[in-house]
């Protein structure tokens, strides 16, 4: 076959693929909105902190689900101290609280003393289906 009427079967080709993602894509962004907050935290070695995020538009609609995720790292690059052992770090408990306007998790840094802080990034997400009931 010539290249050109390859050529043109391919733009087609990618032209369709364009329009069905596009569509796919409005109709998930109809059906919800995601809205996430996040909020990052030293916790100094041999110490246990509590930390807590609010959910954004927290108990504004009825139907909205909430969720919450917690990720360790690593000190920033010239934090005082010995490197600390990831490991070391656990989370107690985590989950909702102030009645589900927040998303609270209770974290305990066994690191031995003289060692870096580590930190905490903790996340609240908010799906909110459309139509807002």
């Amino acid at each position: 076959m010539p290249s050109s009427f390859r050529s043109r079967c391919g733009v087609a080709g990618a032209l369709v693929a364009a329009v069905a993602l596009a569509g796919a894509g409005s109709a998930l962004a109809a059906r919800s909105v995601i809205k996430t907050q996040a909020g990052f935290f030293n916790v100094p070695a041999q110490r246990t902190r509590t930390l807590s995020v609010p959910y954004p538009d927290a108990l504004e609609y009825g139907n909205a689900r909430y969720s919450g995720r917690w990720i360790v790292l690593p000190p920033l690059p010239g934090a005082k101290g010995r490197k600390p052992s990831i490991g070391d770090v656990k989370v107690l408990s985590a989950g909702e609280a102030e009645g589900g306007s927040l998303f609270r998790v209770r974290v305990r840094n066994s690191n031995p003393a003289g060692t870096a802080p580590v930190r905490l990034e903790v996340i609240a997400t908010t799906v909110e289906p459309l139509p807002h009931s």
